[in-house]
């Protein structure tokens, strides 16, 4: 089964596009469950979720706000996007491949 915290192996941080409310409370629920908490100590579940969340190597997510959502939105080629419900759905290709 894969896992949120498995994303971040080799990474410091990842972006999780979440499409649709389902996906986003499930995310929040799952992130709960491995114990991933905002940098401050609140429970996922305790907050809102954006369509699209940073994930930090240290086991916290956390809100993006407008530019780092612009960032993440438009930046297209250094940074690593996970489609989460490809990844929790096991489709081999869930990274939002960067353009070149």
């Amino acid at each position: 089964m894969r896992t949120i915290k498995n994303l971040l192996k080799n990474e410091k941080k990842v972006y999780i596009y979440l499409n649709s409310k389902a996906i986003r409370y499930r995310f929040m629920s799952d992130a709960e469950l491995e114990g991933i908490t905002y940098g401050d100590g609140v429970l996922p579940t305790e907050r809102e979720v954006e369509d699209i969340m940073s994930l930090h190597s240290d086991g916290t997510i956390c809100f993006l706000g407008f530019a780092g959502r612009m960032f993440a939105h438009y930046n297209k080629r250094n940074i690593i996007r996970i489609d989460y419900e490809k990844y929790i759905d096991n489709e081999r290709v869930y990274v939002i491949a960067p353009e070149k």
